[in-house]
C-alpha cells in the first residue's frame, strides 16, 4: 500500500516521464533498431504505448496487493470464498481511496474506471493466491 500510495503521489510529469521511460525501454527491447530511429519516432512510440503502460502497471500493482491481503487472511476459520470476497473487497476499498488521494495530487485525477481496472488486479492477485495457497493445503495434507 505504501509503494501504491507513493507511486500515486506523483505529480503528472513525474509520472508520465516514468511511464514514457518504460516505453522507451520496451522499444529498445522489442523494436530493431530501435534507437537509430529519429528522437520524434521514439517518443511518438512511447507515446503509442503510454496508456497500456499504466493501465497494465494498475492490474500488475494490485495483482500483489490482492494477492498479499488474501494470504494474510488465510487461514481463518471462514469459508475459502468468503476469505476471497472479504480480500478483494479490502483491497478494492484501498483503491477507491487511492483514486480519491490523486484528487489532490498537482495534474492528476482519480477515475472510477482506474478503480475498475485496480478491482480486476485486486480479484487477479485473490485468485491467483487461492489457488497457490489451496494447492499447497492439499500437498501438506497429503504429507501427513
Amino acid at each position: 500500500m505504501i509503494v501504491i500510495f507513493a507511486f500515486s503521489a506523483k505529480d503528472a510529469d513525474e509520472s508520465g516521464h516514468a511511464s514514457y521511460e518504460v516505453g522507451l525501454t520496451i522499444g529498445r527491447i522489442f523494436i530493431v533498431d530501435f534507437e537509430k530511429q529519429p528522437v520524434e519516432e521514439q517518443l511518438a512510440f512511447a507515446a503509442s504505448v503510454d496508456h497500456p503502460i499504466r493501465k497494465t502497471a494498475h492490474v500488475l500493482e494490485y495483482a500483489v496487493l490482492g494477492f498479499l491481503v488474501m494470504g494474510s487472511i488465510y487461514g481463518l476459520s471462514i469459508k475459502w470464498y468468503i476469505q476471497c470476497l472479504i480480500s478483494w473487497a479490502l483491497a478494492t476499498l484501498y483503491a477507491t481511496t487511492d483514486e480519491f488521494h490523486q484528487l489532490f495530487v498537482p495534474g492528476r485525477s482519480g477515475e472510477f474506471k482506474d478503480v475498475c481496472i485496480d478491482s480486476a488486479g485486486v480479484l487477479l492477485g485473490v485468485l491467483l493466491g487461492v489457488g497457490i495457497l489451496h494447492i499447497i493445503h492439499k500437498k501438506t495434507n497429503m504429507l501427513e
